[in-house]
């Protein structure tokens, strides 16, 4: 059973010329990313943020999935929304950041990428035995939320456990992705917490040296935790997203 603290459905805002693509954490759900879009929404952007198949309903239902699904939704999702705009920018939080990450490798016709929190270097050491743990146990008890800002969980839908056979499908994502960082051409924003008790200053900054540092650019927050589109200086992730965003150019396809 999940802990129901906030509405775990899909959400789409209608905007302008602009629509960002937000994608949600490993057995979270879009309303994580709800202030953030709604700011961005504020500005004029369109915003689209999909729940994440497994996600949103009973943690029996992400158990079984494998990382190919959610990469072949991002792709239709991708698809669809360029047909109603003239700028597609995609961004996500956790793994959702590796699948955006993935989508800016896999269509470059995308106008960038902004990843927060981007899970190179988990922390938990448990991710080292997933692979065989999968034999054994189906799910494993998540660490606690970690938020500076203690009304943050409040606005957070979540399931209380890792399905562990799709913690190692994530896993054998992150690799893959990161692996093939160093060929992205695409601008990016990339925004971590020097906090974050999930992932790793060093693994952010590994993944940064990979990317182009001419159209990438970082950015610390000093008093968040890993879900840092929720938490204390989520204000801050919406500004810089922003003007992230003002300075994308526009191509008509001239």
């Amino acid at each position: 059973m999940a802990i129901v603290k906030a509405d775990p459905h899909p959400f789409s805002l209608p905007g302008g010329d602009t629509k960002v693509l937000l994608l949600h954490g490993f057995t979270g759900s879009p309303c994580c990313l709800r202030p953030l879009a709604e700011w961005l929404n504020a500005r004029g952007y369109g915003v689209e943020a999909p729940l994440l198949i497994g996600h949103g309903t009973d943690l029996e239902d992400l158990i079984p999935v494998r990382h190919r699904q959610w990469t072949d939704q991002v792709d239709a999702e991708i698809r669809r929304l360029q047909q109603s705009c003239k700028r597609l920018v995609v961004g996500g939080l956790s793994l959702g950041s590796i699948l955006a990450l993935q989508a800016g490798l896999r269509h470059q016709q995308v106008a960038g990428l902004m990843l927060y929190s981007p899970p190179i270097g988990v922390r938990d050491r448990r991710r080292f035995f997933a692979p065989l743990l999968k034999h054994f146990v189906a799910t494993l008890p998540k660490p606690a939320d970690h938020f500076e800002d203690p009304t943050a969980s409040n606005r957070r839908w979540s399931y209380h456990r890792y399905p562990v056979a799709c913690s190692a499908q994530v896993l054998q994502l992150i690799a893959q992705v990161s692996k093939q960082a160093k060929q992205l051409t695409l601008p990016t924003l990339v925004i971590g917490s020097r906090k974050d008790k999930v992932v790793s200053q060093q693994g952010i900054g590994q993944l940064v040296r990979r990317l182009d540092p001419e159209i990438t650019s970082l950015h610390w927050l000093e008093d968040s935790g890993h879900v840092i589109t929720l938490d204390q200086e989520w204000r801050k992730v919406a500004s810089l997203s922003e003007e992230f965003l003002g300075r994308l150019p526009f191509d008509d396809g001239n």
